[in-house]
């Protein structure tokens, strides 16, 4: 079985569209430099970011009880969704009632990485953790981002892919994203577009840190950690192995290759491992075709992300300066995306 997608015309390193006097260039700020990932401590985040903390203005914190049910959004393997009202203000969450598979660390490991990645307006916040049901899972109270996913607006769209310009802005906010929370020693593992939100206003952040994982220790020292998770159409190959495990590296190289297929989903419509109209194949006929059949015929930027090698694999620095990200036009880019996300609601 080969991937089933040819020919994507996505902009090249050398395609001829990419006139520097006629577009903008997206500098980003860095946490720590790029080259400075691997070797530097891991400074820490507002603390603040996951503790219980009042809604509004008063001496009252925040209780599970002040928030009342609007509508269910979502639900997942680790958790429900739902639109959640603060009674007193009427200000609107996103409330994540949690529950793992393997509870044993899972909440720690999701509440430090969303204490970790706090402080970027490409990570959506996370406003407080609460204490949850009877059986002690948490619950997230996250910002809410009124287009919900980019896999609801794909969705939406009817099998129509989201055309170069407008998908040009999604990836420079979701690298800018991953840049911030690779910067802060956190792997998402599960990028993927039912990850992505999205809001009216032509907004888009990486959200649900379920299976992340935790790159560094209290004292800076590298972690191994398991990579054997996530959605299995998102899986770079080295993730297939029994027990797979990768070091800081290698779970951010995880990382790009989810978010190549990301890219090559919402520009195709569909999930490029899928024939138009085809069903979900097996787990094993998916694992052949990710780690043993022929890679896509794709150009620059998406075959950067798709190599099946992690250490040939881009990384994210070099991502952001590619002409697909780096020489778009943003404001017609973010307009195109905005009227886009729009139009689906």
């Amino acid at each position: 079985m080969v991937l089933a997608a040819a020919d994507v015309s996505l902009r090249s390193s050398s395609g001829a569209d990419v006139s520097s006097s006629r577009r903008s260039m997206v500098r980003p700020a860095f946490p720590i430099a790029p080259h400075e990932f691997f070797h530097a401590r891991i400074p820490a985040a507002p603390r603040e970011a996951t503790k219980e903390v009042p809604a509004a203005e008063g001496d009252d914190e925040l209780r599970l009880s002040d928030l009342e049910q609007v509508c269910q959004l979502g639900e997942g393997a680790c958790g429900v969704v739902t639109k959640v009202r603060h009674r007193r203000t009427g200000a609107v969450f996103a409330l994540k009632t949690a529950h793992y598979a393997d509870p044993s660390g899972a909440p720690d490991e999701e509440a430090e990485a969303l204490r970790r990645s706090a402080g970027s307006p490409h990570v959506v916040h996370c406003h407080a953790v609460l204490a949850g049901a009877a059986d002690g899972a948490p619950a997230y109270v996250l910002e809410l981002m009124d287009a919900g996913t980019l896999g609801g607006v794909l969705g939406r769209r009817g099998g129509r892919g989201i055309p170069e310009g407008a998908l040009a802005e999604v990836a420079a906010w979701c690298l800018l994203g991953l840049a911030h929370v690779h910067s802060r020693g956190v792997a998402h593992l599960d990028l993927r577009p039912d990850n992505l939100l999205a809001s009216s206003r032509g907004d888009v952040k990486i959200g649900d840190f379920s299976v992340s994982r935790i790159l560094y220790g209290h004292a800076g020292e590298h972690r191994r950690v398991s990579v054997a998770v996530g959605s299995p159409m998102y899986l770079s190959p080295e993730r297939f192995e029994p027990d797979a495990h990768a070091g800081p590296r290698g779970a951010v190289a995880a990382d790009v290759w989810g978010f190549g297929v990301t890219v090559l989903e919402l520009f195709l419509g569909r999930c490029p491992f899928l024939a138009p109209g085809g069903r979900m194949p097996a787990f094993e006929k998916l694992r052949q075709a990710i780690c043993d059949g022929e890679p896509p015929s794709l150009r620059g930027f998406v075959a950067a992300c798709l190599q099946k090698d992690p250490m040939r694999r881009a990384t994210v620095a070099q991502l952001l300066a590619h002409p697909f990200v780096a020489r778009r036009h943003v404001d017609e880019s973010r307009r195109a995306l905005r009227e886009l996300i729009v139009e689906t609601l």
